[in-house]
């Protein structure tokens, strides 16, 4: 919701402001610096003090005929916290401050009676359950066997079906985990 300032000029004399005590703002809206004037036009100085934690707004000079409306961006995570707004008039002989607060919603937390846990009996098992590791034992001993023969008879394919099976187990083992 964005919050409204409304500031009246002129009102009781020439060069009066006046200012609400504070205004509550959202992060993440505009505060609208609403300026009504009951006199002849004016030029007006309007002043973010100490508000580089809310918004990259810092002065406008604004000439105001009748009624204006400036809008001042609040910062999306701006935390919650108070800075001054302040209307110079009458070439700085007159200055008026308002309190701008920055109020972030309440965070509400919401919990569900069953949450996205993993399956307890999964991770009982652990990394070397059966399943994962029995391709890997017959892949290894399978490969020995290849690789004995291999030394024995000096036939390369042997090697190359060792290294094959082996590759193919690790694979197996890899997917027999999920």
């Amino acid at each position: 919701m964005p919050g409204i300032c409304e500031i009246h000029l002129n009102r009781r004399l020439i060069n009066a402001v006046d200012a609400p005590l504070k205004t509550i703002v959202d992060p993440g809206t505009n505060l609208i610096v609403r300026f009504v004037n009951h006199g002849s036009p004016i030029h007006l100085t309007l002043k973010a003090i100490n508000a580089s934690s809310f918004t990259e707004f810092f002065h406008a000079n604004i000439y105001v005929p009748d009624t204006e409306e400036f809008p001042i961006p609040i910062r999306e995570y701006a935390p919650s916290g108070e800075f001054s707004l302040q209307v110079i008039v009458g070439y700085g002989t007159k200055s008026e401050e308002t309190l701008i607060e920055v109020v972030r919603p309440e965070l509400v937390e919401t919990f569900t009676d069953t949450p996205d846990l993993p399956d307890p009996d999964r991770n009982a098992a652990g990394l070397f359950s059966i399943g994962s590791i029995l391709p890997v034992v017959v892949t290894i001993g399978l490969s020995l066997l290849l690789y004995i023969l291999w030394f024995t008879e000096g036939d390369v394919i042997y090697n190359y079906i060792a290294y094959v099976l082996l590759l193919l187990g690790v694979i197996a083992a890899c997917f027999s985990n999920r």
